[in-house]
């Protein structure tokens, strides 16, 4: 198995994961309180991020080497 063509999705979703595990962890332990009107944002906000990664990565590695 090969290393991905563009790795900022893949470290996108994995933060995104991990940030997800943490937030949920902290609602269990009552130390945070999450609503839907919060997390769909975020959930909206780190797509984004992720995708303009993506492309900023697409669009250096597209250059040609001189």
């Amino acid at each position: 198995m090969s290393a991905p063509e563009h790795p900022a999705p893949v470290l996108g979703a994995a933060v995104g994961f991990l940030l997800a595990g943490i937030a949920l962890l902290l609602q269990e332990l009552d130390l945070l309180v999450l609503r839907w009107s919060m997390v769909l944002p975020a959930i909206v906000i780190m797509i984004g991020v992720v995708t303009l990664l993506a492309g900023a990565v697409g669009a250096h590695r597209s250059r040609p080497v001189r």
